[in-house]
């Protein structure tokens, strides 16, 4: 029994229903909680994935961060490892949403930071792993045969290369699209190529 200051007396019946509206409202907060987790975790793992996966890719290369941009529509539909990792993200947090009662779990909060740390860390090694192995890239015809290392939105980033040493100039070119229209590109396997 408790005292209400408009009433005497608050009968003990009326106690357990407002328990179980508390209760039910903090369940109700409870589960909006782990659907958004459900939504934004998958797309941030993504995103941190790719970020790392650019940097990682720039990193062989000796690409300065600064030319890195992000699109993530173009990438998500490009990378099989970005969605690889938004599905597993996604699975992850659905088994989770099954078994554990409340967002405030550590074990959530722990299984969210898992998440997110192995979307950095594979990000990182698989973009410098696909830098280091790829073999197949558009080259330039000009008087100093150049490959493209990257498309960013509208530049185009090139670099001088040995063919037959399968080395490759930590000097940059940046080509503008439609601006420098008049080269001519021929995708060639030429690598993998080993940064000087």
């Amino acid at each position: 029994m408790y005292f209400d200051n408009s009433n005497a007396l608050i009968h003990p019946l009326r106690l357990g229903e407002s328990d179980a509206v508390i209760m039910s409202q903090k369940h109700s907060s409870d589960k909006i909680t782990k659907e958004l987790a459900l939504f934004i975790v998958p797309i941030a793992a993504a995103y941190l994935f790719i970020t790392f996966y650019e940097a990682g890719f720039a990193s062989y290369f000796g690409l300065p961060y600064d030319l890195i941009s992000i699109n993530f529509t173009r990438v998500m539909l490009a990378n099989r490892f970005a969605l690889s990792v938004a599905v597993i993200a996604f699975l992850w947090i659905g088994l989770y949403y099954n078994i554990l009662p409340s967002t405030n779990s550590p074990f959530f909060k722990g299984m969210i930071t898992l998440i997110l740390v192995l979307a950095l860390s594979l990000g990182i090694t698989f973009g410098s792993s696909d830098a280091k192995n790829q073999s197949k890239f558009l080259v330039l015809k000009a008087q100093n045969e150049q490959v493209v290392l990257k498309i960013y939105d509208d530049k185009i980033i090139t670099a001088p290369f040995n063919r037959k040493k399968q080395t490759i100039q930590k000097a940059f070119f940046i080509h503008k699209v439609g601006i420098d229209s008049n080269h001519l590109y021929k995708l060639e396997t030429v690598g993998p190529l080993m940064p000087q």
